[in-house]
């Protein structure tokens, strides 16, 4: 599945290497940098197009579809935020008061697979209490 449809996309230096992360959710690591995004309240910069090395050119999907790899069983219309290891989770608006929702999926997918999903890493927001 490479349903893509490219938005708003943006070009950062990888802060490390990324050559396995393909389809990942990164965040901002310094100016102009990115990295996986490694914890469940980092802020989403976007989903990872590419796998570049260290230091290489990263090419992120900011706002539009895309594939990416979920951590569990999402389904069509639910949404999602970003996990520590930059995989779609289910966002909770209730309960994941601390993590950011960046879109929802429109085809689902199991742990590990690939699900389809419309991003907006431009404004994410968070759940409430």
């Amino acid at each position: 599945m490479a349903n893509i449809k490219l938005i708003f996309t943006e070009t950062f230096v990888a802060d490390e290497a990324l050559t396995s992360n393909q389809y990942h959710g990164v965040t901002m690591s310094a100016d102009r940098k990115v990295d996986l995004q490694d914890a469940d309240t980092d802020v989403p910069a976007g989903i990872l197009q590419n796998a570049p090395g260290d230091e290489q050119e990263a090419s992120v999907l900011v706002v539009g579809r895309t594939p990416i790899v979920a951590g569990e069983t999402i389904t069509a219309g639910q949404q999602i935020r970003i996990d520590g290891s930059g995989h779609a989770m289910l966002f909770e608006i209730d309960t994941d008061v601390t993590c950011y929702c960046c879109g929802f999926c429109t085809i689902g997918a199991t742990t590990n697979e690939m699900i389809e999903a419309i991003i907006n890493c431009i404004t994410p927001f968070k759940g409430e209490e």
